[in-house]
């Protein structure tokens, strides 16, 4: 076999139901290239190693502790001897020949660092999905380039566009970066992505390079806190570039108003009158406006008669 090309870092924590199903899509994966697989176990307690040790040249890491997907991801970036990683999720599958489209386009340019392409969801029956790229209308007047992204930092600042199991990306900027940020649990990948596009370009392929399985357990359901996580990162990458972001004409003051909006309307829907008001008082102190106006008197009105918030279908 010749040197590993492409290591494949796998975070899997609990993950003994699906993890056997990722492997062999990995496993598969066919190409000019050599190719390591690595999966960090996370402190699991279920049958996740053993699983994994069962598949022929696939490498197991394990952590003594659970410390999240950002740990996992950088553990196995440490050890990992390719010169280019790519990333998947232990519930999630790859498509055949995902790694070559990628491989092709880093190999071809030599200007950019990382590629990725479209993901598509399935659930329990096997079902395909709309893919993201077509859900969230990222077609090529989003792109502004049939491969290459124009401003494609200030676009993450509007929608993180990039799934991290469809990435392929060169391990030295990756590394100059420091990886993941391993405080974060949640929205760690949007983190990473808004260092990396400072510091290296991006292209989008149109192939679908990720399947990406729906199920209850799935981390991107805990809506709440996938839309506090996001402002969080956000709003700490705005503050530290915001005079730099501003001069290029990015306007972040809507977009904030917007997800208060977001998470006012989660709270009602959980009954939390009060939390609600909390969030559309936000959103009306950062751009005054007649929807959250509305629903925040309308939170108020329950209240003072004394009775529950009414609902509002989502």
């Amino acid at each position: 076999m010749p040197e590993p090309t492409i290591s494949t870092i796998i975070p899997a924590h609990n993950a003994a139901a699906h993890l056997g199903d990722c492997l062999d899509s990995v496993l598969a994966q066919r190409g000019a290239f050599g190719h390591e697989i690595i999966v960090v176990d996370d402190a699991s307690t279920d049958a996740t190693a053993q699983i994994a040790m069962s598949r022929q040249g696939v490498r197991l890491l394990r952590l003594p502790e659970n410390r999240g997907p950002s740990a996992a991801r950088n553990h196995g970036i440490a050890a990992a001897t390719g010169s280019f990683i790519a990333f998947l999720d232990a519930d999630d599958r790859w498509p055949p020949g995902r790694l070559t489209a990628g491989l092709q386009v880093l190999e071809a340019h030599r200007d950019v660092d990382l590629v990725f392409g479209d993901c598509a969801m399935f659930d329990a029956g096997g079902e395909r999905m709309a893919s993201f790229f077509a859900d969230a209308g990222l077609d090529e007047r989003f792109w502004g380039d049939a491969l290459l992204i124009p401003d494609q930092d200030l676009k993450l600042f509007r929608l993180n566009y990039v799934p991290t199991g469809a990435v392929l990306v060169r391990r030295a900027p990756l590394a100059a970066v420091g990886g993941f940020d391993e405080s974060r649990r949640l929205v760690e990948d949007l983190e990473l992505w808004l260092r990396l596009a400072q510091v290296c370009r991006f292209a989008h392929i149109a192939m679908v390079c990720q399947h990406k399985r729906s199920h209850a357990a799935c981390v991107s359901n805990q809506r709440e806190a996938m839309a506090l996580a996001n402002l969080e990162v956000l709003g700490e990458h705005w503050q530290r570039r915001r005079g730099e972001l501003r001069r290029r004409g990015l306007r972040m003051r809507r977009y904030f108003a917007y997800e208060y909006c977001l998470l006012g309307d989660l709270r009602e829907r959980a009954g939390d009158a009060r939390g609600a008001r909390h969030w559309y008082q936000r959103a009306l102190r950062t751009v005054p406006s007649p929807r959250p106006l509305y629903y925040w008197l309308r939170t108020l009105l329950p209240a003072a008669l004394g009775q529950p918030a009414p609902s509002r279908d989502p």
